[in-house]
């Protein structure tokens, strides 16, 4: 059975070079900020994108737009269940049947257990997350 939840994710514009990463980690660490998610690639030129699902968005939200990194906030859905071949099917098959479609998907197993986070356009996230069930 899988469980889908809505989730607050941010996303931030930063420097591509060593040690960037590592600079945020540890301001996140300092301010107590934990996350529930977090995905990184580079961008083009010497940028690169960093999306994170924090436990407690007010505080990340203060953070980021304090230190000029914050570019976009929105509403994903994470999804949790058994891992099992096709896992992920039924949810697709639903999204499809509300004629929602994905922008983003990101998916990862550890032992039994899956996680995934799905990003749509804004304007189709309620009609998302009433097909998935979500919380």
């Amino acid at each position: 059975m899988t469980r889908t939840r809505r989730v607050r994710f941010f996303k931030a514009h930063i420097v591509n070079k060593p040690g960037t990463l590592l600079t945020i980690m540890r301001r996140l660490k300092e301010k107590n900020i934990g996350l529930c998610g977090l995905w990184g690639y580079a961008s083009s030129g010497s940028g690169a994108e960093l999306y994170a699902v924090p436990k407690e968005p007010n505080k990340l939200r203060s953070l980021w737009s304090s230190e000029g990194i914050l570019k976009e906030e929105g509403v994903g859905l994470w999804m949790t269940g058994t891992n099992r071949t096709g896992a992920l099917n039924k949810s697709l098959d639903a999204l499809f049947r509300a004629g929602v479609n994905i922008e983003s998907i990101d998916a990862i197993c550890i032992g039994k257990e899956y996680g995934s986070f799905v990003w749509v356009v804004p304007s189709d996230i309620e009609k998302a997350a009433k097909a998935l069930h979500a919380e």
